[in-house]
């Protein structure tokens, strides 16, 4: 008898203590959710952080001393169980309000409050899109701003949430942004991707004719991006005056060249005038692992580490289709140059007709990027600049756009040390091509259930199952 009841004790310990461990289980799971909900207490474990936003952007928002506010136009509930392309953007906006008490985030259904809208008459808005305020400053994000899609403009393929986001805060709470201009008019390509860096990175793009037009006088920067036709001395005359700037200077010219278009006689002797050389030919990279994809595709050096700031080993440049740039002298007449982006020792430069890459082509001492300043010593120290590319190809597409590459990164950081403005944020896309496992909002909840209330079952259940077979040994 007294064996019976022992067992009978054992066994309704083991139930008790099953039991108690579930109840514990479950009020710590409960706590966990209550808390993660309340903090924020959450982890992306996604492989490129696809619902976080990235350190620099909490970096910028600690240092934020201005009251932001972020309206979403539309039923939260819709945007935070809509589809993973919504989901996405919804954890990304939550992130803001999170890592700083200067940002407000609130959602409204205009379809419900369309009175909202008539608050800004001067605004075109609609559902979906997201204003955001600083005081008297507006910008507005529409749903298709938020997003990169395929050729076919039917998939998406990466997410610009946090790039725009982001850039419209800087917007909004800035004092000033940086002007540049476009120039056109002699058969260039449209740089749209260098664009959409810029204008993602607090900069007002504007663009003109070098033919036609005079070049922006609000512009610090200005861009002539891979001319096939020579210039006009009119257009080159233009160029100096603006970089003069009736002698206050301040400015900065950038040319990426096209290795296609050799026949520049114009173009060519205005950067002979500051002390640069553009070179028929590519450069190529003999040494693999110094190359992406193809031998002309070198990698870069960051030969002045002053514009690579906070780089790292990882960080890398690719100057695609390169031709071969140089400087003719150190210093001279007020000019003094200096070369920004070279290649390894095992790189050279090859001619458009050669017909194979031979070792005695291997030289060293090829260059992608190289840079002049004149400077005016009066009262005040004055200086304008010309960058000279060889590459244009190196800041189009994946190349300046993704997170692979520090191409975009990089030119970004010429350009504000240059122009002496705050530095922007390059925050690039965030690939959603990458298999990925999506739920509806009911199958979330069956899983969680199953999870918390399942499973806890299933182990009672084994509990009293193992007691059993105990208690009838």
């Amino acid at each position: 008898m007294n064996k019976i009841r022992r067992k009978w004790k054992i066994g309704i310990w083991s139930v008790a203590v099953t039991v108690l461990g579930i109840i514990l289980a479950l009020a710590l799971v409960l706590v966990a959710d209550r808390l993660t909900e309340k903090f924020g207490w959450d982890v992306d474990l996604t492989a490129n952080d696809r619902y976080a936003i990235s350190e620099e952007s909490v970096s910028w928002l600690e240092n934020l001393d201005q009251d932001v506010k972020i309206t979403v136009l539309v039923k939260e509930e819709d945007m935070a169980s809509g589809s993973y392309y919504m989901v996405q953007a919804y954890q990304n906006l939550l992130e803001y309000q999170r890592h700083s008490d200067r940002v407000e985030l609130e959602f409204v259904d205009v379809t419900e409050n369309p009175a909202f809208v008539s608050k800004y008459p001067d605004l075109d808005l609609g559902a979906y899109d997201i204003l955001i305020e600083s005081g008297e400053n507006q910008s507005v994000l529409s749903l298709q701003d938020l997003y990169d899609y395929d050729t076919t403009g039917s998939q998406i393929t990466a997410s610009r949430v946090e790039q725009k986001v982001t850039g419209a805060l800087m917007d909004v709470t800035a004092q000033d942004k940086l002007h540049v201009t476009v120039l056109n008019g002699y058969g260039e390509a449209e740089p749209d991707d260098l664009i959409t860096l810029l204008e993602g990175n607090r900069c007002e793009v504007t663009q003109s004719s070098l033919l036609t037009e005079e070049i922006d006088a609000e512009a610090k920067a200005a861009v002539l991006y891979a001319p096939r036709k020579d210039l006009e001395e009119s257009s080159v005359k233009k160029l100096s005056e603006w970089l003069d700037n009736n002698g206050e200077q301040g400015r900065t010219l950038f040319v990426f060249m096209d290795p296609g278009a050799v026949d520049l006689p114009n173009l060519e002797a205005f950067l002979e005038d500051w002390g640069l050389t553009a070179e028929d030919g590519y450069v190529f990279e003999s040494s693999s692992g110094r190359y992406y994809d193809q031998i002309y595709y070198p990698v870069a050096q960051y030969a002045e580490e002053e514009y690579a700031k906070g780089f790292t080993a990882n960080d890398i440049t690719i100057m695609a289709l390169c031709r071969p740039v140089d400087v003719l002298f150190e210093e001279e007449d007020g000019y003094e140059t200096c070369t920004l982006l070279d290649f390894s020792e095992t790189s050279g430069t090859v001619t458009a007709d050669a017909e194979e890459v031979t070792e005695d082509m291997v030289t060293g001492d090829a260059k992608g990027m190289v840079m002049s300043t004149h400077s005016w010593y009066g009262s005040e120290v004055t200086a304008s600049n010309v960058v000279l590319s060889g590459s244009a190809l190196a800041f189009t597409g994946s190349l300046v756009t993704g997170d692979t590459f520090a191409n975009g990164e990089y030119i970004l950081g010429v350009l504000t040390t240059l122009t002496g403005e705050e530095s922007s944020l390059n925050i690039p896309a965030k690939d959603l091509t990458a298999a990925t496992h999506t739920m509806t909002a009911s199958q979330a909840s069956v899983r969680t259930w199953g999870f918390m209330a399942g499973l806890p079952v299933i182990v009672l259940a084994a509990g009293v199952i193992v007691w059993l077979r105990r208690r009838h040994r």
